[in-house]
């Protein structure tokens, strides 16, 4: 997948002159999926702890483009709520008995073509997609 940022340790949008943690420093707010035009969109919003510099930017978006495969994995019903907005990793979903489900990839390994980026949250709920192409914006 062609993509125009980089993920680190899991949980590190990097772009450019960004390093951004998802995990720490932004709450996950929503989804925006066309069925039509074949684009999925995440949005993030930077929290609001005072343990977040207000140097941070206000908003990351990540859109999928092409989407060919999109699935949604159920949330642990027994967390509460308030862990769907906190990222827990940015990895990939494979298929395979051995992955059992989000893995990472470490800096020399390359993903494979079928693998999905999948993002799950600590509420336990996965989003996994695959896209020709993925592209960050990141609203100062």
């Amino acid at each position: 997948m062609n993509r125009n940022f980089e993920i680190v340790d899991g949980i590190y949008l990097v772009q450019e002159n960004y390093e951004l943690d998802l995990h720490n420093n932004f709450d996950f707010k929503s989804l925006d999926y066309s069925v039509e035009e074949r684009k999925l969109k995440l949005n993030w919003q930077r929290s609001k702890g005072d343990w977040v510099g207000t140097d941070t930017p206000q908003k990351v978006s990540v859109e999928f483009v092409n989407v060919s495969e999109f699935r949604f994995m159920p949330r642990d019903s027994e967390v509460p709520h308030t862990e769907d907005e906190c990222l827990n990793s940015f990895g990939y979903w494979v298929d395979e008995d051995w992955a059992g489900g989000v893995i990472m990839v470490e800096p020399n390994q390359k993903a494979k073509p079928q693998w999905l980026t999948a993002i799950d949250f600590m509420s336990g709920a996965v989003l996994a997609v695959q896209a020709d192409s993925a592209h960050a914006k990141v609203l100062a």
